[in-house]
């Protein structure tokens, strides 16, 4: 086998790889911008936009005669500004080992490093999302939950094929403990890889990752009067909120409820029972009087589609619909967990909920022994250099992209 350090070509390969084979979270979402980047062939500097079109949504009509409507449609920013980046000092031993051995000491380790931070990263989108079952503080033991998990996507009009789920370590636990009677080691074996549990559980292709995100539920948990403050408009944006408390803060990602505000199927604009839940989208404090004036949430994020839109609203945006009836005033609002309490956030999604979207580096030319290479959608570059310095030579592994929630009403939360 060739010294190592002979081709770096060879180099960033066995590095893309690994890279593929460690990414979870990669293989399971959008990663369609990468041909929009791709007309740039010099590569990408950290924080590079590209403006993309959103989905467009329809409302059927019963008439034979044509009521035209205007076409709504929002623009999707999305910006490459997740700089990730192993690096290290090269030593006399390394310099002498083949590329199988320094693949093996060095390379995949390094690679597992960056491919965990993308899983965590777009883990963390969980904060987008609205919807969400189970019980904060208690990690799920059963079926229901997760067959909750999918009947709430399906509420939500979510196509039924490239569903996934990704669970907490705890939460693999309960379940292997739950339904070890039901399933044949042989299976079990074939069926896990890279994380992948089985093929198919509650609709769902089902993966462990170390990686899922905790949530700290926000202080205004603690408080017991919440109302709304005034009644809502159709296309707010932000919700007015009043209470007793005094101080106590909603953090992001925070989910709540409105008394008799419910969901509704996003096709048909019928209800489904179910109470709307919200997300906080910006971290807010009840004032000396135990107000919020302009909480920013999900439903209601200043995109142009995903506002608080009842039936009512006008005729363009009733296909926008997020609630079957506007927030009322001095209506109870709930919100989900105890205040301060940390726990993990599982997550189901369709692939069309995130994207991810990795994109070539500006290499400088001065940097003779380098490579990049991007394959099915990931890429990676190496670089070698001298430090005059310190009379030593570093070898760093770059990746850049983009994470984005695409659509939130294409996930569910799993509070474990």
């Amino acid at each position: 086998m060739a010294n190592a350090f002979s081709n770096p070509t060879v180099v960033v390969r066995e590095a893309l790889r690994h890279l593929k084979n460690n990414c979870v979270m990669g293989r399971l979402v959008h990663r369609g911008y990468q041909d929009v980047y791709a007309k740039r062939y010099e590569g990408w500097n950290q924080g590079a936009s590209v403006t993309v079109n959103g989905p467009v949504y329809f409302r059927v009509k019963t008439a034979r005669a044509i009521d035209t409507v205007d076409l709504k449609q929002r623009n999707i920013t999305f910006t490459v500004n997740q700089w990730r980046q192993v690096s290290w000092t090269l030593n006399t031993e390394e310099m002498t080992m083949d590329l199988d051995k320094w693949s093996e000491d060095y390379i995949r380790p390094a690679m597992q490093a960056i491919a965990n931070r993308i899983d965590s990263d777009l883990l963390g989108l969980y904060a987008d999302v609205p919807n969400q079952v189970g019980t904060p503080g208690s990690t799920p033991s059963t079926f229901y939950v997760f067959a909750q998990a999918q009947a709430r996507l399906s509420e939500e009009g979510c196509p039924e094929d490239n569903r996934a789920l990704v669970i907490e370590a705890q939460a693999q636990a309960k379940l292997a403990d739950s339904f070890k009677g039901l399933f044949l080691a042989p299976v079990v074996g074939k069926a896990i890889r890279k994380g992948k549990i089985t093929e198919s559980f509650a609709g769902f292709q089902t993966f462990m990752s170390q990686n899922v995100n905790t949530h700290t539920v926000g202080t205004w948990a603690a408080v017991g009067d919440i109302q709304k403050d005034a009644a809502s408009s159709e296309g707010d944006t932000t919700l007015a909120l009043k209470s007793t408390g005094a101080a106590q803060t909603a953090n992001v990602g925070d989910i709540f409820t409105i008394a008799a505000v419910n969901s509704v199927n996003p096709i048909s604009g019928t209800a489904t029972g179910s109470l709307r839940q919200f997300v906080v989208d910006t971290a807010a404090s009840m004032d000396g009087s135990g107000e919020i004036a302009a909480l920013s949430i999900t439903p209601g994020s200043t995109d142009s589609v995903h506002k608080i839109y009842s039936s009512a609203a006008d005729e363009e945006w009733v296909a926008y619909q997020t609630v079957n009836t506007l927030p009322a005033n001095n209506a109870a609002v709930t919100v989900s967990g105890t205040s301060g309490l940390v726990h993990p956030v599982s997550l189901g999604f369709h692939k069309d909920a995130f994207s991810l979207c990795m994109v070539p580096i500006v290499i400088p030319k001065s940097a003779h022994w380098s490579a990049q290479m991007t394959h099915d959608g990931y890429t990676i570059s190496v670089i070698r250099y001298f430090d005059g310095d310190t009379i030593s030579e570093t070898v760093r592994f770059d990746a850049l992209y983009g994470i984005k929630t695409i659509n939130p009403f294409l996930a569910v939360r799993i509070a474990g």
